[in-house]
């Protein structure tokens, strides 16, 4: 009698599962921070360093063990700053914002409903940054040319990009 564990069988294998097409991006932009955002960020983080360092280095009762954490909030800021950016990438199922350090966001390209060329600076959309209003989200580091796209919900998103031609080229 034959052993079945040990007799080789060769048959032919058929793929259970079927490989999902990945959506490679068609445009990716983004918007780094301006260099004064950048050096403010780099004083901070410096500051609040030496603050941290100074009082838990100091020698015996520290004058003030509150000042660890305006320390602290130096740290974490700068570091926000030094890291700021703005981008976008289109796929062929989604627009995904991102605004480094928070996570990117999500819009499906079948719930866009109008895509446009905008000019907008600080004073546009009420400052610097990720800005949020009443059925408005803006994505701003630099003042220039950007995307704004508008959903079937009626919200209106304005990222500032490098190259917003061919952003809005890769949208349409």
């Amino acid at each position: 009698m034959t052993d079945t564990m040990s007799v080789p069988t060769y048959r032919l294998v058929t793929a259970t599962r079927t490989a999902r097409p990945t959506s490679a991006p068609a445009q990716t932009d983004h918007d780094n921070a301006p260099t004064w955002m950048r050096a403010v960020g780099g004083v901070l983080l410096v500051g609040g360093l030496a603050l941290v360092a100074a009082v838990l280095g100091w020698p015996g009762e520290a004058p003030e063990a509150a000042l660890v954490v305006p320390g602290l909030v130096g740290v974490a800021v700068g570091f926000l700053l030094l890291l700021a950016r703005t981008g976008f990438t289109v796929t062929d199922t989604h627009v995904v914002l991102h605004f480094r350090p928070l996570p990117a966001r999500r819009i499906a390209r079948r719930r866009i409903v109008d895509v446009r060329l905008a000019e907008a600076d600080a004073s546009t959309y009420g400052g610097i940054g990720l800005r949020l209003g009443r059925g408005v989200r803006a994505l701003i580091l630099t003042p220039g040319r950007g995307i704004e796209i508008t959903d079937d919900r009626g919200r209106v998103t304005f990222v500032r990009v490098r190259r917003p031609e061919k952003a809005l080229g890769a949208l349409r």
